[in-house]
């Protein structure tokens, strides 16, 4: 078929060639520390500061002069029980028991859909190539298997 007076140029893919092409091998994540972090992570620090400053800086300041240290106790109770949360579930590892007994932080193996129609199947996952519990999936993400797996949040990158 002519487009533009250009007659097409028929393209196949390397994989229809019956070329097999190298995938990198991919590391997993420890914990949300590790990189690349997300855009929204940093969205999250940025915001957490942003109201830090409103706050101190601003109303608690615009408080009668009798509320002052209580705007100032109050807020900063908050903020600090905030930070310390968020820093504890940015840190945390929520890998499968089993992956962290494992203790490998090398390069992953590559799933092969063609052996395996499923990551975990009976219960082993064949990218972690460990037992998993019931509850645990492998996130695609994080590259590793994690209990009781709801979704991987990006606003903690965990």
């Amino acid at each position: 078929m002519s487009v533009c007076k250009k007659q097409s140029v028929m393209t196949v893919t390397d994989k229809e060639r019956g070329e097999v092409i190298a995938e990198p091998l991919q590391h997993s994540r420890k914990n949300g520390w590790s990189w690349p972090l997300h855009l929204l992570q940093l969205v999250a620090w940025c915001t957490f500061l942003f109201f830090a400053i409103i706050g101190f800086g601003i109303l608690v300041p615009l408080l009668p002069q009798h509320w002052l240290a209580a705007g100032y106790i109050c807020t900063g109770v908050m903020f600090t029980f905030h930070c310390v949360v968020h820093f504890l579930a940015v840190t945390i590892d929520p890998a499968d028991d089993n992956v962290q007994a494992k203790g490998s932080h090398g390069p992953l193996p590559v799933f092969d859909h063609n052996k395996h129609a499923h990551v975990i199947e009976n219960m082993h996952c064949y990218i972690c190539e460990v037992d998993v519990g019931p509850k645990s999936k492998h996130c695609s993400i994080c590259n590793k298997c994690v209990s009781n797996f709801d979704h991987h949040c990006k606003w903690l990158n965990n």
